[in-house]
């Protein structure tokens, strides 16, 4: 009889446990979120010039955008910052629908995820959706990758030919460094630099030890102040398998009506320059999304 009591016990305090943790990581609607007065926002780590912390303040174009979304809610926007994991479908998986794999905290809506028909809808190896628990939306900027040059070293010759004499700095394992270790039957391998992330790349340009960095736009546009000799453009990367992504959000599948919320305001924000003037403060060039392209 003790043997089945303390096994009762045991059951329902497992029970409990499970309850409580299916409830810890529950989505909230977008009624509670409102009720709440509060929403929490994913964002990127140290991911300047989107969201980072500066002088202990959350600082960012990512930061400021979901700000402008709270504040037309009505609520108080709170941070969930996350690092990237492997691979896109892990961080939503541990910001949007499952949560962290300790704490189990997930946000309401997570920022920066591409918006790509063919990503939302891609299938496993077992024929199944991989991304059917979140729900991607609301486009807000283009992002690119783009070539930083110092025209002094490169002579402003903007063929990807220069390469072969002048060094280029590129981020280990990006699309640009298997790009540029491949093209021109791999004659450009000598010369590209690999750092840990693109503004160590940058502290190699703005030391003169390349010539250029190849990385995302907006990071080169934000690290690099303009000058002169200093050209940012995409000249030379034409053949990348990927030359530019639109960037959106992404919430849990079935709390769509935030969703629909956010889009209603971010929509005004784009075509008002709003959301151009967010891109302003950063020194980095606002591109339209294709959804609002004429």
């Amino acid at each position: 009889m003790a043997r089945l009591f303390r096994c009762w016990i045991t059951g329902l305090a497992l029970t409990a446990i499970l309850a409580f943790s299916a409830f810890s990581v529950m989505a909230r609607s977008f009624d509670d979120i409102i009720e709440s007065g509060y929403m929490t926002i994913a964002v990127y780590n140290n991911f300047p010039p989107y969201s980072f912390i500066e002088n202990d303040t959350p600082t960012g174009i990512d930061i400021d955008v979901a700000t402008e979304v709270a504040k037309e809610l009505g609520v108080e926007p709170r941070w969930m910052w996350i690092n990237a994991d492997e691979n896109l479908e892990d961080d939503l998986r541990q910001a949007i629908w499952k949560g962290h794999i300790i704490t189990r905290k997930k946000a309401d809506v997570m920022m920066r995820v591409p918006y790509d028909r063919k990503f939302s809808y891609a299938m496993d190896g077992y024929g199944l959706p991989r991304n059917e628990m979140v729900v991607m939306f609301g486009p807000y900027h283009t992002e690119q990758w783009a070539l930083l040059r110092n025209t002094d070293k490169t002579d402003k010759i903007e063929t990807l030919a220069i390469f072969q004499y002048e060094k280029i700095a590129i981020e280990l394992d990006s699309l640009p460094d298997f790009f540029l270790s491949a093209t021109l039957n791999g004659r450009l391998r000598n010369k590209i630099v690999h750092t840990p992330t693109t503004f160590d790349a940058v502290d190699l340009f703005n030391k003169g030890e390349v010539a250029a960095v190849a990385g995302m736009r907006s990071q080169l546009e934000w690290a690099v102040p303009p000058r002169a000799n200093y050209t940012i453009n995409t000249v030379g990367l034409a053949s990348m398998s990927i030359k530019s992504w639109d960037i959106g959000m992404a919430v849990k599948q079935d709390y769509r009506q935030l969703a629909y919320a956010i889009e209603g305001i971010t929509e005004p924000m784009i075509k008002d320059g709003r959301m151009k003037a967010i891109f302003d403060r950063y020194s980095v060039s606002y591109l339209l999304p294709d959804l609002y392209k004429e």
